[in-house]
């Protein structure tokens, strides 16, 4: 980018500062004659000076243009004007003046609003060429800036520098315009008033600039301070389990707090300066018209100066001190801005060399071809080796297994390959050219890598599969008119330098890996899947999914169906007894406490468990029923329960996740509660929070599932009364929260399990759930769902970095994005998915058979998953050996020479 803000501001923005700089021109003769028309309002109207000689009328709007002499003199006469008398008169340039003073101000209006406009598309168009500036840095480069500190500078910093550039030009000439305008007047006026103007303002404009260099100081001080809290408050964030699990967040605290008292007292130093800069400025302001009361009122009564002029040149003066503040504000903002800007701009722009470069040419290589390495060597940044020198070339296509341990060499060499990592020594070409000279988009489309990093962005499992193919760029003509709205996008975009294509739109680039439409694309989807194993868990995402309606009459019988089909597979199989069906007459064991009082899909947070007990009508309704002191004992007797059960287990017991009851266990708040019970005095109430505790803890109870025998039939029933009471009284602003169960009905914001299933699986069975999901698959497929299951399933909301997908498709989707835009090189570790399944020799075979054509490098840390691979790279430390793919992988197995097309070169050590 652009080092020099001043070049920046102009080359972007060059014609709409000059309209802006010749309206402000236009605007200069107004301005004079505002200051000319109270001198003759007083002068020729208040004391009659157009009336002497006994006239009692004069000529009010006489236009005439006079010609200055340079351009031959003369005049040309417009308008004869109004005959008027000395009140017509005072009325008559009241009015102009009046007229005069609204044409000033709607050429500020003018100026300002276009002024801020134009600010406004820089910022924008700053903060874009400062993201795409980022998008452009090698891939360590942009792992190595911190995300808090990169968001801080693109959101804030550059906030003041935006503001800034609808002034850079405009508003020095627009004040200069104002403030010498007035001084040529009040200097036509009177040359001592004018020249007692004139030092002043020179005063104000040498003495405040040097009296503020040290709020420069400090301002760049306060901007670096407040960037390094960002990036430590980001850092201790993204850190902030770990750091409760340690117990030190209150030392963390202190590092912020020291932090915050080092950025208060830069705040409170710039303050007292700021202040103490202003009342100087504003005491020079108000010293000059101590001398135009004095020194005017003097010449007024000696006659040098008639009372007209001395009212004008006041009132001139009122229009002279604020440009000339501002200008002086505006020439301290310019220092600000411009360091800033060139501190912002200096961390977006590194070395040439650490930019790649960007084009169009995406064309695929040729069907065969090579990649070759020569002496490829990576080192830290302590000089030690992550990756030894490395030699060697392979055939396109072919297969490779690269064998290590994970976070060792076998990795580094994943990235270089994957153009992950750049500064590394050696060359890496690719049919001869060297990979580090392909562009962004060329590299992107050839090479497909994923390693152990698994990044997910906010949005559907869709959306992150996809991701690699959203490269094509959207047609700018549309098949159909476009709304205004969307025209005034298209051009404000275009207008501030920003990429006119529309984030709605379909980026998706079917043609380039071989697609027609969305139909095929899905296929696509879904056969990558099951290459990988995922499969089955995208169609659980697709039962957990909600029902949201409404939907089509269709879909709905369809679902209405397959629950009926549901049930007659499950009685068939005899099953049955796997679910327990929903029964408004009846207590369903294997759902919480709080879901049979509610007995129904809550559709919002009103009713969820974790707002239940402050929502008033629940509440009240709990309270009327009588249900507060047994489940308020329910609770205690859990405490007392799974307190001793506990007591010396390790963290992470299996227990843990048993005892759960609807919320993250946490034992310490246990012992806690059992040592409030144990000190309470039975004839006292509980103070609130505690019983609010113990009626949360039972809430989330489920006899089955916790088996401590704490429900009798006598609660059993005072729960069903409470349902029924709960439904009946339901407050009418509360009729959309809940979908009351209905087996002739589709559940609004129910899963589509609960939907098929009615009913709860119950606990202690084994393997029920896989069974129960066999049989769904089965009456979907049969009332033509499965699909629509899978395209839910797809359609699942990812969660912040993935929190809420399960682990094993989160471990696979940098292997689907990597394998969804076919690449012709595919650099690939499975290493953490296959920890999660048995069937790894299973997914290998998938992934070597789906990537037939293309040249696959395997990255494993077990060397029995390739062992018919060949050639194998196995890495010892951050040493390559090249190995024949019928060895084991364990040190005493026999290995065949290496010949072309593979070749060992120098600095591969092989074993013999």
């Amino acid at each position: 980018m652009e080092t020099n803000l001043f070049r920046y501001i102009w080359q972007k923005s060059r014609g709409e500062q000059i309209v802006v700089l010749l309206i402000i021109l236009a605007s200069i003769p107004f301005n004079w004659v505002s200051f000319v028309v109270p001198k003759r309002i007083v002068n020729d109207a208040i004391q009659g000076g157009a009336f002497k000689d006994g006239n009692t009328s004069t000529t009010l709007m006489d236009i005439t243009l006079h010609w200055p002499e340079m351009l031959g003199g003369g005049s040309i006469h417009l308008f004869d004007g109004f005959q008027v008398g000395q009140l017509g008169l005072l009325f008559g340039l009241s009015f102009y003046f009046l007229v005069l003073v609204l044409i000033n101000g709607v050429f500020k209006y003018v100026i300002n609003v276009r002024k801020g406009i134009l600010g406004e598309r820089m910022l924008r168009r700053m903060r874009y060429d400062l993201f795409s500036q980022l998008m452009r840095f090698q891939p360590e480069d942009i792992r190595s800036v911190k995300p808090a500190e990169v968001a801080s500078m693109i959101k804030d910093e550059v906030e003041p520098v935006g503001g800034f550039v609808g002034d850079a030009f405009i508003q020095p000439v627009f004040l200069l315009s104002q403030a010498l305008t007035a001084l040529v007047f009040i200097m036509v006026q009177s040359v001592w008033l004018g020249s007692i103007a004139l030092v002043i303002v020179i005063a104000q404009a040498i003495i405040i600039p040097i009296l503020r260099r040290e709020q420069l100081r400090l301002g760049r001080e306060r901007q670096i301070a407040s960037r390094l809290l960002a990036g430590r408050i980001g850092e201790i964030v993204d850190a902030g389990p770990t750091i409760q699990g340690h117990g030190v967040t209150n030392y963390m605290q202190s590092d912020i707090a020291g932090r915050l008292g080092n950025l208060f007292d830069i705040r409170y130093a710039l303050y007292k300066r700021k202040f103490a800069v202003k009342f100087l400025n504003n005491l020079l302001a108000q010293i000059t018209p101590f001398f135009f009361y004095a020194v005017g009122g003097y010449f007024a009564l000696q006659g040098r100066l008639d009372i007209g002029q001395l009212v004008a040149v006041i009132a001139a003066y009122r229009d002279l001190p604020p440009p000339i503040k501002e200008l002086i504000d505006w020439d301290q903002q310019r220092n600000d801005v411009t360091i800033k800007y060139e501190q912002v701009v200096g961390q977006f722009n590194p070395d040439e060399t650490m930019v790649l470069d960007e084009e169009e040419d995406c064309s695929n290589l040729p069907d065969k071809g090579e990649i070759r390495l020569d002496s490829v060597q990576m080192l830290d940044n302590r000089g030690q080796p992550l990756l030894s020198p490395l030699s060697f070339q392979v055939p396109r296509p072919s297969v490779v297994a690269v064998i290590g341990p994970p976070g060792g060499a076998r990795d580094v060499f994943g990235r270089i390959l994957g153009r992950q990592i750049m500064s590394y020594s050696g060359r890496v070409l690719i049919d001869r050219i060297s990979l580090s000279r392909f562009s962004v988009e060329k590299a992107s489309h050839l090479i497909g890598y994923a390693g152990q990093e698994v990044e997910i962005i906010n949005g559907t499992l869709r959306d992150n599969i996809l991701l690699p193919l959203r490269r094509r760029r959207p047609s700018l003509k549309p098949k159909e008119p476009i709304t205004p709205q969307e025209h005034r996008r298209l051009m404000e975009a275009v207008r501030s330098g920003n990429t006119p294509f529309s984030f709605a739109a379909d980026w998706t680039d079917y043609e380039g890996v071989g697609l027609a439409d969305a139909a095929e694309l899905e296929a696509h989807i879904q056969r990558i899947l099951e290459v990988l194993g995922c499969d089955e868990d995208v169609y659980e995402l697709g039962l957990d999914g909600k029902v949201v309606l409404p939907l089509d009459q269709s879909i709905i019988d369809r679902i209405t169906e397959a629950r009926k089909v549901v049930a007659a597979e499950l009685s068939k199989s005899k099953l049955a007894g796997l679910v327990e069906t929903f029964d408004p007459k009846r207590y369903n064991a294997n759902a919480t406490i709080a879901e049979n009082l509610i007995f129904g899909a809550r559709k919002g947070a009103r009713f969820a468990n974790d707002t239940l007990l402050a929502e008033p009508y629940a509440r009240a309704l709990m309270q009327a029923e009588a249900l507060i002191e047994p489940l308020v004992e329910v609770g205690a007797r859990i405490v007392s329960t799974v307190v001793e059960i506990f007591e010396g287990l390790p963290a992470g017991h299996a227990l843990f996740e048993r005892y759960s009851f609807g919320t993250n266990f946490d034992f310490e708040m246990l012992k806690g509660l059992a040592s409030v019970l144990a000190k309470h005095d039975m004839r006292s109430p509980l103070d609130p929070e505690t019983e609010r505790n113990l009626m949360a803890l039972a809430l989330g109870y489920i006899e089955p599932k916790h088996r401590l025998n704490l429900l009798d039939d006598a609660l059993r029933r005072r729960i069903l009364r409470a349902r029924a009471s709960f439904k009946a009284h339901l407050p009418a602003d509360a009729a959309n929260s809940v979908d009351f169960y209905d087996p002739e009905r589709v559940m609004d914001g129910a899963s589509i399990r609960d939907n098929l299933l009615f009913g709860r699986i119950g606990f202690g069975i084994s393997d029920a759930g896989r069974k129960v999901a066999d049989i769904m698959r089965t009456a979907l497929s049969r009332a033509g769902l499965d699909g629509s299951l899978y395209r839910v399933g797809l359609n699942t909301d990812c969660g912040l970095r993935g929190r809420y997908l399960p682990a094993r498709i989160r471990l696979a989707i940098p292997l689907a994005q990597a394998l969804i835009k076919v690449p012709q090189i595919a650099i690939l570790d499975p290493s953490a998915l296959l920890a999660t399944t048995n069937k790894g020799d299973e997914i290998i075979s998938r992934l070597r058979k789906h990537c037939a054509g293309m040249t696959l490098f395997l990255l494993l840390g077990d060397g029995s998953l390739a062992r018919d691979i060949s050639p194998r790279l196995v890495f010892n430390g951050s040493f390559g050996v090249i190995e024949d793919g019928d060895s084991d992988g364990e040190d005493e197995t026999e290995h065949r020479t290496v010949s072309p097309p593979l070749r060992v070169a120098e600095g591969v050590e092989v074993r013999q």
